[in-house]
């Protein structure tokens, strides 16, 4: 298994492991770049989520789910967890560069 943590390539069309991948997103959260979308935005206001709850869910939630997108040509994971306030919830993000990800959108 190569680790992304070790170096700057990456290439968002490579299926990752879960391992790697939340590791990846865990350094994107603490010293990357995150890119909020406009669909999760509006999302989080409907479900009551803060930034804070997404970070949280991604930092400590597991990956329930991943799929390549064939329009964007890269894959998104989705993270299930506890939010801050206890609450389950879900999180779908891609990881774009290795210190760049978007955070598509939430769910319940």
């Amino acid at each position: 298994l190569f680790d992304y943590r070790l170096s700057m390539d990456f290439n968002p069309t490579d299926a990752l492991d879960d391992q790697t991948a939340r590791a990846i997103i865990r350094d994107i959260v603490h010293s990357g770049t995150i890119i909020w979308s406009r669909h999760a935005k509006e999302r989080m206001a409907e479900r009551g989520y803060t930034t804070s709850d997404v970070i949280y869910i991604l930092l400590h939630g597991q990956i329930i789910k991943k799929e390549i997108d064939p329009i964007h040509n890269n894959w998104s994971y989705t993270f299930t967890g506890d939010d801050l306030d206890g609450d389950e919830g879900s999180v779908v993000t891609a990881i774009l560069r290795r210190t760049l990800g978007i955070v598509i959108t939430v769910l319940a």
